[in-house]
C-alpha cells in the first residue's frame, strides 16, 4: 500500500519557530503548549510556547492535536516516529504530524505503523552530512501492510511492554529532577568564594581533522591506544580508538592520566560528561576541562561538573548550530567552592541517582530488544 491510501498528506511543522521566537511568545497570555522539534522520541518537552505565540515571521502557530503519528524529517532520529493521542503541541519545520485517513480506519493501527515502519522510513532517510526524509519520498514508498486484525492482536500482546516503558520513563523524570534538587544545596563551610573558573581548571583543544576516516587509516599502527571522544559519548556513537600518530602534520593531542569534564563545543552544546582517569583523544568538537596543576584549592571535577552543570549551558550560543563559548566562559565565570567533605557529599547522591538511571536505562533497552524481535518476527 502508500502511504496516502492509508493517512492524510504530513502536516508539516511551524517555520520559523525558533529559540529566539519561543522566547518573545513566553510574554503573550494563554495556556503553554509543548513544542517539539527533531527529538529521538517526543515525550520529554523541554520548550513551552502559549497558544497565541507567533513565528519569527510574526505567522500565528499551528497547534496539533487529536490522534496522529509526528514524524521526524531530519538529523540522526530522521524517519523516528512517535504516536500521540489526548495532546496539543507545536511542532518546528524539522518534524511532521499525520492521521488515518476515515476511510482507511479498518485498515491500518496508527500506534501499530508509528513502531513497526520506522525502520523502513530511517532506511529510506539520505544521508549527507546529516539524515534527511521528505514527504515525496514517504509518498512513494510500498508498505506492506497486515489485516488490520493480525495488527490488533500484535497490539494487544505489546501493550503491557509499552506500558511499561512508559513507567521507567517517568521514573527517569523524577530522577531527573532529583538531581536537580541535590544540586540547590547550602553548603556550611567554604575554601573560597568569588573565585574566578581559570584558577581551578585548564582546557584542553581538541584535534583539527581527527575524523573517521582517520582513524579507520591509523588501525595498524603500534602504541599505546587513546579513545576518541567527540559531542557525543552514547556508546553506539563512540569513535573507536587510536595510536599516538599525527594528525595534518601535527602530534595528537592526547589527555590522560587525571580525571576530566568531557564539554561539547557544538551540535549539544555546554553539555557536560565525567571522565574517569583513562586514556583520551578528542575531536575539535569538545574539550577537555582539567583541574590546573597550582589550583590552590581541594576539587572534586565531578562536583563541580555537577554543581555548575546550567553554568556550562548558559555559555551556549542561541543559533541553529549552537556553539560553546568557551572564551566567554573562562573570562566571566566565578564560583563558590565549599569544602571537600560537603563536595564528595554531594558525588555520592549523584552517584547513587546515576546508577538508578542506569539500571532502569538498561530496562529500557532490553524493552527495546523484544519489541525489535517481535518487529523481525513481523517482517
Amino acid at each position: 500500500m502508500k502511504f496516502l491510501d492509508m493517512f492524510e498528506p504530513i502536516q508539516k511543522g511551524n517555520f520559523g519557530l525558533t529559540d529566539e521566537a519561543i522566547y518573545r511568545a513566553i510574554q503573550q497570555e494563554g495556556n503553554f503548549i509543548p513544542v517539539y522539534g527533531a527529538y529521538q522520541e517526543h515525550q520529554n518537552p523541554f520548550r513551552f510556547i502559549p497558544e497565541k505565540g507567533r513565528t519569527k515571521y510574526n505567522e500565528p502557530i499551528t497547534i496539533f492535536e487529536g490522534e496522529g503519528i509526528i514524524l521526524n524529517f531530519d538529523g540522526v532520529s530522521a524517519g523516528r516516529m512517535t504516536y500521540k493521542t489526548n495532546e496539543r503541541f507545536a511542532l518546528n519545520h524539522h518534524t511532521g504530524f499525520f492521521r488515518v485517513k476515515k476511510e482507511a480506519a479498518h485498515t491500518i493501527v496508527p500506534e501499530y505503523f508509528a513502531i513497526f515502519y520506522q525502520k523502513q522510513l530511517q532506511e529510506a532517510s539520505v544521508s549527507s552530512d546529516q539524515k534527511t526524509l521528505t514527504a515525496e519520498t514517504i509518498y512513494s514508498l510500498d508498505f506492506d501492510v497486515s489485516l488490520f486484525e493480525v495488527q490488533q492482536e500484535i497490539m494487544t500482546e505489546i501493550k503491557p511492554l509499552l506500558i511499561l516503558k512508559e513507567n521507567l520513563r517517568l521514573m527517569l523524570e523524577k530522577i531527573s529532577a532529583s538531581k536537580k534538587k541535590a544540586m540547590v544545596k547550602d553548603y556550611v563551610d567554604y575554601q573560597i568564594k568569588d573565585a574566578p573558573i581559570s584558577s581551578v581548571v585548564d582546557c584542553n583543544r581538541g584535534n583539527v581533522g581527527l575524523t573517521e576516516e582517520e582513524i579507520y587509516q591509523k588501525i595498524g599502527c603500534i602504541g599505546q591506544r587513546y579513545q576518541v571522544l567527540s559531542s557525543s559519548t552514547h556508546e553506539e556513537t563512540r569513535l573507536g580508538e587510536i595510536p599516538q600518530c599525527q594528525i595534518n602534520g601535527e602530534p595528537l593531542r592526547v589527555f590522560e592520566g587525571k580525571e576530566g569534564i568531557l564539554v561539547v563545543r557544538n551540535g549539544k552544546a555546554g553539555e557536560t560528561f565525567f571522565l574517569e582517569k583513562g586514556f583520551y583523544a578528542i575531536t575539535d568538537h569538545a574539550y577537555i576541562l582539567s583541574l590546573r596543576a597550582d589550583c590552590k584549592w581541594k576539587v572534586s571535577l565531578k562536583w563541580l561538573m555537577i554543581q555548575y552543570r546550567q553554568t556550562f549551558l548558559e555559555y551556549t550560543s542561541s543559533s541553529d548550530n549552537a556553539t560553546w563559548n568557551m572564551t566567554g566562559f573562562f573570562k566571566n565565570v566565578r564560583v563558590d567552592i565549599p569544602s571537600y567533605d560537603e563536595q564528595i557529599t554531594v558525588v555520592k547522591v549523584y552517584n547513587q541517582l546515576d546508577e538508578a538511571e542506569l539500571r532502569i536505562l538498561q530496562l529500557i533497552r532490553q524493552i527495546d530488544g523484544l519489541m525489535n524481535r517481535q518487529i523481525a518476527s513481523v517482517d
